[in-house]
């Protein structure tokens, strides 16, 4: 988190997600390091949210859910990854 967002409110939040095979898991921190929005962050006070998914037999390629492996209802408010994403993004709207 940019100190300027640590030490002062009013932060936009930057929700960005990996493409398939570029989870930390597969790539390390090259997305994360290599993206830009990190570097932008610090100069726009800007908090940038990087959610992770891991690769699994029915993912293998360790995609988010934009085809309805996760349930039918994967792009609706409920769906488990954009309800993971909203929780994080809930916590961080929390005060220190």
């Amino acid at each position: 988190m940019p100190l300027a967002c640590a030490s002062q409110p009013g932060c936009r939040v930057h929700i960005a997600l990996h493409g398939c095979e570029q989870s930390r898991e597969t790539v390390g921190d090259d997305f994360i390091k290599e993206s830009g929005y990190a570097q932008v962050a610090d100069t726009n006070r800007f908090v940038i949210l990087f959610p992770q998914i891991k690769a699994n037999a029915i993912n293998p390629q360790g995609c988010w859910d934009w085809w309805g492996y996760t349930d039918l209802d994967y792009l609706g408010k409920d769906a488990p990854q954009i309800a993971a994403i909203w929780s994080m993004v809930e916590q961080l709207a929390k005060s220190p």
